[in-house]
């Protein structure tokens, strides 16, 4: 067809290319116009290639470019282009949480190989003592140390974790030296909670700073030593040479700990040592750490009602608790790298929480059934070495246990998005209970660790549901 001249434009009547001519430009232009959200997309694009106002009134016999972009908007379907994927931020080496697990539930061979040096009134009450300090110091340790390798990098973790390292293992001494002024145990127990104490926090720096086979060096001596004392039936002349490879794995572990994270700090550790808002940020941490440690020790350190000796269904359970951590560490990240997947294949807000809320519904059934599988293992074994009789005495302390361990992985998925004062709230409101009414024994602490259960499951079905939580 042809075209008349453009009023006002004072020059020779311009002829267009016709529909034929703009066809081919809508076909040259294609991918951005079946993405593109408004025609200035495409009239950016036709810029960019250089065609001007002028040229889109003599070939084309449009006013200006924008005109002739909202000619092509119209003209082409929108069909977006699916964008390249992404790195996968939460693919992890499957085996890492697994040797996880082991190194959480590894250190419980020494107890039982050191009962022998744990001898004499308020033992338990120290090694609590103990407990509660290493746990509570560990978690705001680790808190700090991932905080800044997230911040500042692997240098300027381990600076602080260096520091916080040490400060930490002074404040497990100062703890156990006041503990003895009101608990009159006897001092190797108190060592062998400071020993506690000095594993805990050198575990916590070679962790964080990804060190794991050095953790794993460190625990050989004492483990190795723990299993083979008692596998010979703990012959008493081999008692001294058995602790004495126990208290090297905490030395050990601390000074790879410190020697780790100084090489580090070296590579890239400068500016300001700590700032008041990383000291704030790590007080929920360390009151989880603390009453998590409570509900895990106070049913083993206060025994049954009408009975002075520990809890054997309580002390029975809590290995399989600290193995099943490798796994609540590999169900996080599955959850993690699902709920990335449903925001990007997902349109409607309300699918994306309904699936939300399923993948957390199977993350936690497949760490129950996981648990419950650990803890089959260990009292079928303690069955048959008559540690238990009969069997079915220690299921409901088994059960309590079990629903505590699918609570702390609830807790743990909550503070890994941001939401930390509720786990600790709603922990130490159970652990009050557990403690105020310990007469009622297992009972009270199906019930206290049952509510806990369902009180974490609600806050974070309505939690992880919000698309806005995951994309943070």
């Amino acid at each position: 067809m042809t075209a008349s001249g453009v009023a006002g434009d004072g020059g020779p009547p311009t002829t267009t290319a016709g529909p034929q001519g703009l066809d081919e430009l809508c076909e040259r232009f294609a991918a951005v116009c079946e993405s593109a959200v408004d025609p200035l997309e495409i009239s950016s694009a036709l810029e960019f290639d250089g065609l001007t106002d002028q040229a889109a009134r003599r070939l084309y016999g449009l006013p200006h470019v924008f005109a002739l972009a909202r000619e092509m908007y119209l003209r082409v379907p929108r069909r977006p282009a699916e964008p390249a994927a992404e790195p996968d931020p939460w693919r992890s080496d499957a085996l890492r949480p697994a040797l996880h697990g082991l190194l959480y539930g590894l250190p419980a061979v020494c107890y039982p190989a050191a009962a022998g040096l744990l001898t004499g009134p308020h033992v338990v009450r120290t090694l609590i003592l103990a407990l509660l300090a290493s746990w509570s110091l560990s978690q705001a340790l680790a808190y700090l140390g991932y905080r800044r390798l997230g911040q500042a990098g692997p240098g300027q973790s381990a600076m602080l974790m260096q520091a916080g390292m040490a400060a930490g293992l002074a404040g497990v001494a100062v703890v156990l030296a006041i503990g003895r002024l009101f608990v009159h145990a006897s001092p190797p127990a108190f060592v062998f909670g400071f020993g506690l104490g000095a594993y805990m926090l050198g575990a916590t720096v070679l962790l964080v700073l990804g060190a794991d086979h050095l953790l794993l060096v460190g625990l050989a001596p004492g483990v190795l030593g723990a299993a083979a004392f008692l596998a010979l039936g703990r012959p008493a002349g081999l008692a001294h040479a058995a602790w004495a490879a126990m208290a090297v794995t905490p030395l050990l572990v601390a000074g790879l700990a410190m020697k780790r994270a100084r090489r580090e700090a070296r590579l890239g550790g400068t500016g300001r040592l700590i700032i008041a808002a990383e000291l704030w940020g790590m007080l929920p941490s360390a009151g989880f750490g603390l009453v998590a440690a409570g509900l895990l020790a106070f049913p083993a350190a206060a025994g049954l009602p009408g009975h002075h000796a520990a809890n054997t269904g309580a002390v029975l359970a809590s290995l399989p608790l600290a193995l099943s951590m490798g796994a609540a560490e590999w169900l996080l990240v599955w959850f993690r790298r699902r709920t990335q997947h449903l925001l990007r294949q997902t349109q409607s807000v309300t699918a994306f929480a309904i699936r939300a809320r399923l993948a957390l519904l199977a993350a936690l059934a497949q760490y129950l059934l996981i648990s419950a599988a650990l803890i089959a293992i260990a009292v079928t074994i303690a069955e048959a070495a008559r540690l238990v009789q009969p069997l079915w005495a220690v299921l409901p302390e088994s059960g309590a246990y079990l629903a505590l361990g699918g609570a702390m992985f609830l807790a743990l998925v909550l503070q890994a998005f941001g939401i930390r004062g509720l786990p600790v709230a709603a922990c130490a409101a159970a652990l009050a209970f557990e403690v105020l009414w310990r007469g009622l024994g297992v009972p009270g602490q199906v019930a206290s660790s049952t509510a806990l259960l369902g009180v974490l499951a609600g806050y974070s079905a309505v939690h992880m549901g919000s698309a806005v939580r995951h994309a943070l």
